[in-house]
């Protein structure tokens, strides 16, 4: 692998660094650019790993969209804390581009692994459970959205059953092993997400910085396994 895919990694950390205590500090604006230039960085881990080993044609580009569709999610997100007056609409659009991206994702694992019955249901599992816990957290969410979320945690879940049935069926690969922590990061992010958004929480700073904290590596080691492949 290409040592400039370490540095973009590393350029990514930094940039989610200051996105973290820029935010924290309540300075939304500045805290957006870095955000952008994390997103632009992640994304070129992929492009730059895959150009220096051209490897694995489809699950690069599946990968790529999956990245670009992720980044597209930032910016509107982004966008949503300097307009608050269109934060509702916002996050809806936010959550489509992301849910593209995972399904680009799913694709790009099914080019590796297939599709198994077991992983559908993992996912169906992970959409009941989402739609319960809505329920117990108390979320402020209508019941469209509440199955909006359902389908979107299902996804996740989906993710996360394909990467480990990568590494059970075939070689434990890096490229696997840095796609399946990706999917266990994307969970944890996503899961931060919805309770800053639609419960009544407090310690906000906390869960901005686990999210962030959770979400920049997801991306990261999605594009490090372009180039590990």
């Amino acid at each position: 692998m290409s040592p400039l895919c370490y540095v973009l990694a590393g350029l990514t950390a930094i940039f989610a660094f200051c996105c973290i205590s820029l935010r924290r500090k309540g300075k939304s604006f500045e805290g957006m650019l870095f955000k952008f230039l994390a997103s632009f960085a992640f994304v070129s881990v992929a492009i730059v790993g895959y150009s220096f080993s051209p490897k694995e044609t489809y699950y690069f580009c599946l990968v790529s969209f999956a990245l670009m569709f992720g980044f597209f999610g930032d910016v509107l997100l982004g966008i949503k804390e300097i307009a608050p007056k269109f934060k509702s609409k916002l996050i809806v659009l936010g959550l489509l581009f992301f849910s593209l991206g995972h399904i680009c994702c799913l694709c790009a694992f099914v080019t590796q692994v297939g599709v198994h019955p077991i992983t559908l249901l993992v996912g169906l599992g992970g959409a009941i459970l989402a739609f319960i816990l809505a329920s117990v957290l108390k979320m402020k969410v209508d019941l469209k959205m509440k199955l909006i979320m359902s389908v979107y945690y299902g996804l996740l879940f989906i993710k996360i059953a394909m990467a480990a049935e990568m590494i059970h069926h075939n070689e434990v690969h890096p490229a696997y092993i840095t796609a399946l922590i990706s999917c266990i990061c994307f969970l944890i992010s996503d899961t931060c997400l919805g309770i800053l958004y639609f419960t009544a929480v407090k310690r906000k700073n906390a869960l901005v910085t686990l999210e962030l904290s959770t979400y920049y590596p997801a991306q990261v080691l999605l594009a490090m396994s372009v180039a590990l492949m």
